[in-house]
């Protein structure tokens, strides 16, 4: 580590898995199960790619800090993978909070199960009685 100074890169990730660790206590809380697995499946995805890429070639030419991939131990990949996963889980947040169409909608991990909210419309809200 360089001096005391902390890198801009590393509070980033360490913010994005901050807010999808919060996140996902939200989801558990409220007994969203289909958000859960979303969240666990997204980490295990993120962690298991980097184990795998730092075995490959490619490892060395990929820097996390000032170290080649391939060098970290276990904990500093587990984090890094953990991290990359929170971080593409934000950033997939982020387009759909600006997609007003929701063109990149996706099915959820887990079918839909329960009783279904209805829309105000087909509540018979009329527009003037939403408030």
């Amino acid at each position: 580590m360089r001096g005391s100074t902390v890198e801009f890169i590393p509070t980033v990730a360490m913010f994005a898995l901050i807010v999808k660790l919060v996140d996902f206590l939200r989801y558990a809380r409220a007994g969203d199960l289909n958000g859960v697995l979303t969240q666990l499946s997204t980490w295990i995805a993120g962690i298991l790619v980097v184990l795998l890429v730092a075995q490959t070639e490619w490892a060395n030419g990929i820097e996390v800090g000032d170290q080649p991939l391939s060098v970290l131990g276990f904990w500093s990949q587990l984090f890094v993978g953990l991290t990359v996963a929170s971080t593409a889980s934000l950033a997939k947040d982020t387009l759909k909070s600006v997609d007003n169409s929701n063109t990149s909608k996706i099915p959820t991990l887990l079918p839909q199960t329960g009783p279904r909210k209805k829309s105000r419309r087909a509540a018979g809200v009329a527009p003037d009685d939403m408030g």
